[in-house]
């Protein structure tokens, strides 16, 4: 089980002031006030079940019995009528609990109360709990407590909040896994938690696992995505895993062994699945580039428009896509960008598995570009020709593509690829066209990691 981590100084402080509240004599029971809160002494009944069987906290109805360290925190939301005052409890061992809250409690037994308790936080006091992927968060929401003659005694039996998921591989391995999000805060003031779906930095040790990560499945269709040095995959799990309190792992999928996952990173915003695919051996570093250019249905998703057809490519102005890409990120909590001309140019000629070829998949125009030659004079849907070597569509042709990468001309950035009203010199893989920013071209989306 890990150990909580050190507390602050603010911490310290506070189990002073409260370890000083329970030596006070205090026959009648009252409640002392500590820098403007309520401090008392308070029975805890109850236990932490955790992971696997496990057993995190014992009932401590006696000391003797009580598995619990000194410095523990618990905090407690006290339902009172249509108020709930917030508390924080912390443990001695010589002393027991107390308990110190901000509010008045109203006198009675069998009372509403949220208890919660944290194991592995990054910051904790009274003010706010700072939590990590790595945080066990226990709680019991229908938790009880009497209050009167200056005692509190509080009934909860804790439970995870969470499920829980390791990835076994070989030690050093680094990756970054999405589809689960993990809880960020806690504000006892306000009783609530915030989360993200950010992607979760991992690191296998020398036993084979990386840590365990604490939460729940981002959406309903349970995809989880692994990202390494030089891959990608996508696993869509059953919805039955990854429960509160299930605990389970699983191992990270290679070029040789990865049944059940699929290649490439899905990344879904807005109910649409666009997918990632792995590009690696770049001078730059490992990315990942987007399957097909960015369609009508993605840009839908993030802007919320009707174009139509869904399947073909969208054409707008450098700054408009610079402000889907900050939307993008926003609502994936992931970290998309325009490529750069090497990055596009690289992927564009397959990669480390380039075969040389002039366009992007093939000698032959026809077989993967539409361009002047049968185009029609159109865009197309997106896939109906064949792919390069990496799997990209499109990238010769169909629409031409914003790079970052500025031109000697103030304003102007290169475009790759060409478009359907192109001839076959401007859809070649080194083909560049410099533009100014407000011309329309199509996008190809491109997602780094470190």
């Amino acid at each position: 089980m890990k150990s909580v981590l050190k507390y602050t100084v603010a911490i310290a402080a506070l189990f002073l002031a409260l370890a000083a509240c329970n030596k006070m004599e205090n026959p009648t029971g009252e409640v002392a006030m500590e820098n403007g809160k309520h401090i008392c002494k308070m029975v805890l009944n109850g236990s932490v079940a955790g992971y696997e069987g496990t057993t995190v906290r014992d009932n401590i109805d006696t000391r003797s019995t009580s598995s619990w360290s000194d410095g523990d925190l618990v905090y407690i939301a006290f339902h009172c009528g249509n108020a709930i005052v917030p508390g924080m409890a912390i443990y001695s061992a010589s002393d027991g609990w107390s308990v110190s809250f901000d509010g008045d409690l109203t006198e009675g037994t069998s009372q509403q109360c949220e208890v919660r308790f944290f194991v592995n936080t990054t910051f904790a006091n009274e003010n706010l709990v700072t939590l990590n992927p790595q945080t066990e968060v226990y709680e019991d929401v229908n938790g009880t407590f009497d209050y009167g003659d200056g005692t509190i005694t509080v009934t909860a039996s804790l439970t995870p909040k969470t499920g829980r998921i390791r990835f076994t591989g070989n030690s050093g391995d680094r990756l970054h896994v999405t589809g689960i999000t993990t809880f960020t805060t806690f504000s006892p003031a306000g009783n609530l938690f915030s989360s993200t779906g950010s992607m979760v930095p991992l690191t296998v040790d020398t036993a084979g696992s990386t840590p365990y990560v604490y939460g729940v499945f981002t959406y309903d269709d349970c995809k989880i995505g692994v990202v390494g040095s030089d891959f990608a995959y996508t696993r869509t799990c059953n919805s039955s895993i990854f429960q509160a309190g299930d605990s389970g792992y699983m191992k990270i999928p290679s070029r040789l062994s990865h049944s059940n996952w699929k290649t490439g990173l899905y990344v879904t915003v807005n109910g649409v699945d666009f997918r990632m695919l792995p590009v690696a051996g770049y001078s730059e570093g490992f990315f990942l580039m987007g399957e097909t250019e960015v369609t009508k249905a993605i840009y839908n998703a993030v802007f919320g428009d009707t174009l139509s057809p869904l399947d073909v490519p969208v054409s707008t102005s450098y700054g408009i896509w610079s402000s889907f890409i900050t939307k993008l990120n926003y609502l994936t909590n992931l970290i998309f960008y325009i490529p750069t001309l090497g990055e596009w140019q690289y992927a564009a000629q397959g990669g480390s598995l380039s075969q040389g070829y002039l366009y992007s998949g093939s000698n032959i125009p026809g077989d993967v570009a539409w361009y002047t030659g049968n185009s029609g004079n159109k865009y197309h849907p997106v896939k109906q020709l064949a792919p390069n070597e990496l799997g990209f569509y499109d990238m010769s042709g169909n629409a031409s593509e914003y790079t970052c990468t500025p031109s000697s001309n103030s304003g102007y950035y290169y475009t790759c690829g060409g478009g359907y009203d192109d001839k076959e010199s401007y859809i070649m893989t080194t083909s560049a066209v410099s533009i100014y920013n407000t011309t329309q071209s199509g996008l190809r989306l491109v997602l780094k990691t470190n």
